[in-house]
């Protein structure tokens, strides 16, 4: 007991802390999260191990899709380009439907860098970039709408569309001193002269200007990339411009810059180029043999294995040029190849997304097709079911209307009252008697709609079927048939009972008749052997019709007045 009542006031206390630790833990990645957005820019490599140290597992679900979207960025960031944009979809797909306009336009623009930088496809990117540049807009976020900006001037500069990368370019420095955005301004100033480089030799001292401000304001801010990448270009120019002092002091520059010695290969041919400038002829080659040693790109070796042949060829050692030569032209050779595979690999994704465009054209051709199809059986059953129902109404309404006569006809057959002595609404008996006879072939489609009718077609019907009854025409049955006879041919079987002076029973029988039955149908419904109803219809012509000679039973019925 002493126990209990020490443990229980704990489990609140143990409740409590448990949430605490979870909306600490909580606040903490998303904290993380900010902080990784944060140093996206300068530290790069800092932002992608914040990021990979959150589990994705403990954020909700609109942190989560955050989280993948600062990750993707992050490996984009950092060369790590993922094989295709489709991680992005669902996280655009997301923020579109959760209505958060600037998350959706910063997925849409990893999308862009991923589809240009991988699968070169400038045309597809420009498009995305536009879009995140209507959206950027939409939102008010000046900073992402220059970055915006300056893609889509880096994608036009690739494609040598000059002209519209230098008008594009303007604008995303204009909006990077705006907003003090200092990665992206020297970014700007790195590619305008990079621009003006491609342009020629007359444009070499704008290039200049804006590289050597590029180098100092990176010097000032302390950007490590921004100066390598400043200073590897300054040495270039140089180089171009046959400034080999100049060109060497910022290539040992880059050099000092570059911590990772495995990456140092660009700095060095970049050396061993402006000592070849200054007819260092020895130093140039211990330099470019070094390049060459760090197992560079094909294009860096490709460069210091020609410039070894020239030095070589210039020291007149013809054996080491032949060699040189022979591995410069190797990698000429395999540089060639390279981009041989990578231009089949670019065509085949374009053949495979061709293919995918058309199969998907094809499923929504067949899907509007399958959709107009349902569309047509529809329409169609719905006009089978109006003329049904018109059909309907229209023998409701005959009836109706039959019936209506007939009880206007009793009306009019009606006698005289006694204090209107004078009114004969009733012809004279002799005009009566003159009357043309009812047309019973309309008989069977007025009777359609009577029970005893539809009775005595399921019971014919059944029998074709199986030569059995199902159902039995009873004498119930007959007399309302009968009565139904009597209705619509204007009072026919009473005038045939007191003309012939037909027992029930006959009279039943002569009403088969009436109706166009044969008399096989006939011997079915009464369930009589066909013979029986031979003998009968004699019978009846011979006791009742003496005049009808050898006419049918059904033909002399018809044709009483």
């Amino acid at each position: 007991m002493i126990h209990d009542r020490v443990i229980k006031p704990l489990y609140p206390l143990c409740v409590l802390a448990v949430l605490l630790w979870t909306a600490c833990t909580h606040a903490d990645y998303s904290r993380r999260m900010v902080e990784a957005d944060r140093v996206m820019d300068l530290y790069p490599d800092s932002a992608l191990r914040l990021l990979q140290d959150i589990s994705p597992s403990n954020l909700d679900e609109g942190d989560r899709m955050r989280h993948r979207l600062l990750t993707v960025e992050a490996e984009c960031r950092n060369g790590q380009m993922p094989a295709s944009d489709s991680l992005l979809w669902p996280v655009i797909g997301y923020f579109h439907q959760a209505g958060d306009v600037f998350w959706e336009a910063r997925g849409e623009y990893n999308r862009g860098c991923i589809l240009y930088q991988n699968h070169r496809q400038a045309g597809q990117a420009l498009d995305i970039f536009q879009r995140v540049k209507t959206l950027m807009e939409q939102c008010g976020n000046t900073w992402w709408l220059g970055r915006t900006y300056g893609r889509m001037a880096y994608i036009y500069h690739s494609q040598g569309m000059l002209s519209q990368a230098d008008s594009l370019y303007c604008k995303a420095e204009q909006i990077c001193v705006q907003v003090g955005d200092t990665a992206l301004w020297l970014e700007i100033l790195e590619r305008r002269s990079i621009y003006l480089i491609a342009k020629g030799e007359d444009c070499y001292k704008g290039a200049e200007t804006l590289l050597l401000k590029a180098y100092r304001l990176a010097n000032h801010k302390q950007l490590i990339n921004h100066q390598k990448k400043s200073v590897l270009t300054l040495s270039q120019l140089y180089s171009y411009m046959q400034d080999g002092r100049r060109a060497l002091q910022f290539a040992r520059e880059a050099w000092r810059l570059e911590s990772d010695t495995a990456r140092r290969y660009m700095s060095s041919l970049l050396i061993g180029e402006a000592h070849y400038k200054l007819n260092h002829y020895d130093s140039a080659m211990v330099w470019l043999e070094r390049t060459v040693v760090c197992r560079p790109s094909l294009a860096v070796r490709s460069a210091a294995y020609m410039r070894l042949a020239d030095i070589a060829e210039e020291l007149g050692d013809v054996e080491k040029a032949l060699m040189y030569q022979k591995k410069y032209q190797q990698a000429e050779y395999d540089l060639a190849g390279r981009a041989q595979q990578v231009a089949e690999i670019r065509l085949t994704e374009q053949d495979q997304a061709h293919q995918q465009e058309q199969a998907q054209m094809k499923r929504l051709i067949l899907i509007c097709l399958a959709a107009i199809g349902v569309l047509a059986v529809c329409i169609v059953l719905l006009l089978g079911w109006r003329i049904r129902e018109r059909k309907r109404r229209r023998r409701q309404m005959d009836t109706l209307m039959k019936y209506w006569w007939q009880e206007h006809w009793i009306l009019l057959s009606a006698e005289p009252s006694a204090a209107e002595p004078e009114v004969r609404l009733l012809p004279p008996p002799a005009e009566r008697e003159e009357q043309s006879a009812f047309n019973f072939d309309n008989l069977s489609a007025c009777l359609q709609e009577t029970e005893p009718y539809a009775k005595a077609k399921r019971i014919l019907a059944h029998y074709k079927s199986y030569a059995d009854y199902e159902e039995h025409f009873t004498v119930e049955d007959q007399d309302q048939l009968l009565h139904y006879i009597d209705l619509y041919t204007d009072g026919f079987i009473t005038r045939l009972k007191k003309k012939a002076s037909l027992s029930e029973n006959d009279l039943r029988f002569c009403g088969l008749h009436l109706l166009g039955w044969s008399t096989q149908e006939i011997a079915v419904l009464l369930e009589k052997d066909r013979s029986g109803v031979y003998k009968r219809q004699k019978r009846l012509l011979h006791q009742y019709f003496p005049d009808a000679g050898d006419e049918k039973l059904e033909k002399v019925l018809k044709s009483i007045k």
